[in-house]
């Protein structure tokens, strides 16, 4: 058992309720209990309703691993790629900030070459509207380009990364290198 002082003793005297005020004390714990409601989920706030224009940077993306920082562009298109990494919009993905599934695509032979580098545990940053979301990679793995459960809802904040596999090929690749990350800390 710790020992307390003096003044942390009465701290607790001052703080412990009478015998009298015990019992309503319990009872409207009871009708606070009964009636409270359960936490709020997060509101997920889709991509799509988000008020940027198409081609606009969006964020910033940090790699620590491999040392890069990316500019983030609003949009998916081939356009926006040729700019650098895409922050797909739809009503399944939402930014950083919206608490669900942030996907976010690049041209493997330009801004993702070195994404085969990358590991579980591996860290991805990205810095949004004055915040800074900090990711950890839980797991990578390569599919067909045709391949539509990627971009989906997430119940837990997510982020990930896609772009064209191999790596090396040349021409429209046929499968796509995903990486998938969980949310460590907002600051």
């Amino acid at each position: 058992a710790e020992s307390l002082t003096t003044n942390e003793a009465k701290q607790y005297e001052t703080s412990t309720p009478s015998k009298e005020n015990e019992m309503q004390n319990i009872n409207q714990t009871e009708i606070a209990t009964e009636t409270s409601l359960q936490p709020e989920e997060p509101v997920q706030i889709p991509a799509s309703k988000v008020n940027h224009q198409l081609g606009d940077k969006a964020a910033y993306l940090i790699i620590p691993k491999i040392q890069k920082k990316y500019s983030v562009y609003w949009g998916a298109d081939d356009k926006v790629l040729k700019k650098g990494v895409g922050m797909f919009v739809s009503d399944l993905t939402t930014t950083p900030s919206g608490n669900g599934h942030t996907v976010l695509s690049g041209h493997r032979d330009t801004v993702f070459t070195e994404l085969g580098q990358l590991k579980e545990n591996d860290q991805l940053i990205v810095e949004y509207e004055n915040k800074t979301y900090t990711y950890k990679i839980n797991k990578h793995w390569i599919t067909d380009s045709e391949d539509r459960t990627v971009i989906v809802e997430k119940s837990e904040p997510t982020l990930t990364l896609t772009t064209c596999y191999p790596f090396d090929y040349i021409g429209d690749a046929p499968d796509r290198y995903i990486i998938e990350s969980s949310l460590l800390s907002i600051r």
